[in-house]
């Protein structure tokens, strides 16, 4: 894996579960990691339900020293995406992280 190829800075964050005064629980993101990453288009769609939604799809490729897990989410360019796969390759020392955008 070639250095150069990471020009895109992300944040990783991490989820956490709060509970508010009534009881009810509530899942906030905070800052867990911040690297470079090397970004990739890898596809979309246009979904009509109610309202229409652009889905994207991107693969981020990052260091494999980087800790990261199913359940974090990453953010780039102010738009969050949940995690679908998580592809190591000890050969490259990279991690391939396969993606779609949140719309909440």
């Amino acid at each position: 894996m070639r250095a150069g190829l990471l020009k895109e800075q992300i944040t990783i964050l991490q989820p956490h579960i709060i509970t508010n005064e009534y009881g009810e629980e509530t899942t906030e993101y905070l800052h867990k990691y911040t690297t470079k990453a090397r970004v990739t288009h890898s596809g979309g769609n246009r979904v009509e339900n109610i309202e229409i939604y652009l889905n994207d799809y991107r693969d981020f490729q990052i260091r494999i020293y980087v800790d990261i897990c199913d359940y974090d989410r990453i953010e780039w360019e102010g738009k969050q995406y949940r995690i679908l796969s998580i592809d190591r390759n000890k050969e490259q020392q990279n991690i391939m992280i396969k993606t779609e955008r949140v719309n909440d």
